[in-house]
C-alpha cells in the first residue's frame, strides 16, 4: 500500500519537474531536503522566541524524520542548547557528549566536549571538568579550541585560590 502511495507521489511530482532533467528520485531527496529545512527553521524561530520546549520537542522531530539531514549536527547543538535553556542541564551534556562521540575529529565534536566541562564546571563536578580540559588541552587538531579549555581551566584555578583566601 505504502509503495502505491510513494510511487504515485514520485509520478506526480515527476510531472511537476517534466522539464528538469533530474529523476523522480533526485527530486523526492531535493524536496525532502528542502522540508527539513523548514522543520529546522521551525525550531530556530521556536528558540530565538524563548519558547524552548516547542523548540526541543521540534528538533526531535526533526532528527527522528530527517536523521541524515545536513543539518543534523547543528540541530543537536540548537537541541544542547535549547535543553541548556529549559534547567535541563543533564540531557544538554547527554546530547554534547553524543555529538563529541559522534564527530570527534573535528571542531564542532571538541567545542561540544568543551561544553560539556564548563556544564560540569556549573554543576559543581570540577575533577570531571579537569579531566575533560586535560583531554581538550592535550589533543593536537585544534589549536583553538586547546587554548579555550586551557583558559577556561585557569580561570577555575584563579576562582579556586581566590575562594580559598577568602575563607582564611
Amino acid at each position: 500500500m505504502y509503495k502505491n502511495i510513494i510511487l504515485a507521489l514520485l509520478f506526480t511530482v515527476s510531472l511537476f519537474s517534466a522539464d528538469s532533467k533530474d529523476s523522480p528520485i533526485e527530486v523526492f531527496k531535493k524536496q525532502r531536503s528542502q522540508q527539513g529545512e523548514l522543520h529546522f527553521s521551525k525550531a530556530q524561530e521556536y528558540f530565538q522566541n524563548r519558547k524552548f520546549k516547542a523548540s526541543i520537542e521540534k528538533i526531535l522531530d526533526f532528527l527522528y524524520v530527517y536523521p541524515d539531514h545536513p543539518q543534523t549536527l547543528n540541530a543537536m547543538k540548537l537541541l544542547s542548547e535549547s535543553y541548556l535553556m529549559d534547567d535541563q542541564i543533564e540531557k544538554s551534556i547527554q546530547i554534547d557528549l553524543k555529538i563529541h562521540r559522534e564527530n570527534p575529529m573535528i571542531e564542532e565534536g571538541l567545542v561540544a566536549y568543551l561544553q560539556v566541562a564548563k556544564k560540569y564546571v556549573k554543576m559543581g563536578k570540577k575533577d570531571e571538568a579537569f579531566d575533560i580540559f586535560g583531554f581538550i588541552i592535550r589533543q593536537m587538531y585544534s589549536k583553538k579550541v586547546a587554548k579555550d579549555a586551557e583558559i577556561e581551566l585557569e580561570q577555575i584555578k584563579i576562582l579556586d585560590t581566590e575562594n580559598t583566601v577568602t575563607e582564611k
